[in-house]
């Protein structure tokens, strides 16, 4: 959990950075997809981090498979992103959103140590 808090705060920054655009968008992902992107990325982060490989190796895994997300969502990165920056600057959404994920988590890691 500690690594996805990590990973979290890695992707606030870079959206903080990278949003700094003044064109308002009204093109960004509803919160039920973007709750499930999420999920399938932290599930993936968490699976791809246990793996015995080198940083480097894991990190190319995670694009990968981060693309891979991405076109089962029928999503571009790009829209991700530019999606993700808009809920960041609506805090109250995204609080909704990372409720949602969080639970969502808690109850996947249940599941897996009951297996």
């Amino acid at each position: 959990m500690r690594l996805i808090k990590i990973k979290y705060f890695l992707f606030l920054t870079f959206f903080i950075i990278m949003s700094c655009d003044d064109k308002p968008r009204e093109d960004y992902i509803n919160k039920k997809l973007m709750v499930q992107i999420l999920l399938d990325l932290h599930i993936s982060e968490e699976i791809i981090s246990e793996l015995p490989y080198e940083k480097d190796t894991l990190k190319t895994l995670f694009t990968i498979k981060e693309q891979e997300i991405f076109k089962k969502h029928k999503v571009t990165e790009e829209l991700y992103r530019s999606s993700y920056s808009h809920y960041f600057f609506n805090p109250g959404e995204l609080d909704d959103i990372y409720r949602v994920v969080i639970d969502s988590l808690s109850l996947y890691q249940q599941t897996r140590r009951n297996d």
